[in-house]
């Protein structure tokens, strides 16, 4: 008995390590080769091994609700996500799964995670028994509310969307920049880095009338969605300055578009905490 314990735990760690192993294992390549499966000659944006994240989507749905479901119709893909920051990276597809709910003859609507670099899928929706809907976990509703807004921002609303091979080309280029520099696993910037700060400093001297200078402007993030109706992709900086009446730094973040090479930001001075906030959506 103790002998079948002891292996349970290990099989458990065994596993747990392989997760870890396989998310910091995740590189630039593996961001690439998404990106690239996503470019199908046949015209139509679907995500590699599809029929196999399918079969998993299916078989997670059916184990959550095992009582609920009548049947799945279909499983869609929805989109594609990718976030690199110098302290970790991660990237998702997002589906919707089509079901049929038991006596209920309205189709609903499922939304799912996958991710690429383990196989795994979550969900952040439940069933509501008293809305006879699929809801969105309440618990995460404060970090939504916290996410700027990319339409006000002017980077998700594009007539004419960045390519596939701009999101490549910038992924690749971290790379290239990482390996001429011999950095470190965690330490790249954009190739562009220079030119950049330079325009980010500029706005903040006009957008923020009470910054007196910007001591430091650091990289942050770059992020790239795609769907089949929406693409966009941005660095996030986060700048170090010298606010009028005040001896402390300040700290702000501001959006760099590749697409339209503009900076833009969304934080503003709260006087009653005294520093640069994202308010709250209306």
């Amino acid at each position: 008995m103790k002998i079948q314990y002891i292996f349970a735990i290990l099989s458990a760690s065994l596993f747990f390590t392989q997760i870890v192993a396989q998310e910091s294992l995740l590189g630039f390549a593996d961001f690439i080769e998404q990106h690239q499966g996503l470019d199908n000659a046949a015209g139509e944006i679907v995500p590699l091994k599809i029929s196999e994240i399918e079969r998993k989507i299916n078989f997670f749905v059916e184990e959550k609700f095992p009582d609920l479901l009548e049947n799945i119709d279909n499983v869609l893909w929805d989109s594609y996500n990718t976030s690199t920051t110098n302290s970790y990276k991660t990237h998702y597809h997002t589906f919707v799964a089509v079901v049929k709910i038991v006596n209920n003859l309205e189709l609903k609507f499922f939304d799912v995670i996958y991710y690429p670099h383990t196989k795994t899928v979550k969900s952040e929706y439940d069933w509501s028994e008293e809305q006879k809907e699929f809801v969105f976990d309440s618990t995460l509703e404060e970090r939504e509310e916290a996410k700027p807004d990319l339409l006000k921002l002017d980077i998700s609303n594009a007539s004419s969307p960045p390519s596939l091979m701009d999101f490549i080309e910038t992924h690749a280029g971290f790379f290239e920049l990482k390996a001429k520099k011999n950095q470190g696993q965690n330490d790249f910037v954009p190739l562009d880095i220079k030119k950049i700060n330079e325009m980010a400093g500029q706005y903040i001297s006009t957008a923020y009338p009470n910054v007196e200078y910007t001591r430091n402007i650091i990289w942050k993030s770059y992020e790239t969605y795609v769907s089949p109706y929406s693409r966009h992709h941005f660095h996030v900086f986060i700048a170090q300055v010298k606010v009028a009446g005040f001896r402390r730094v300040k700290y702000l973040q501001v959006f760099y578009n590749p697409l339209t090479n503009v900076i833009n930001g969304d934080f503003q001075w709260n006087e009653d905490q005294e520093k640069f906030k994202r308010p709250k959506r209306e």
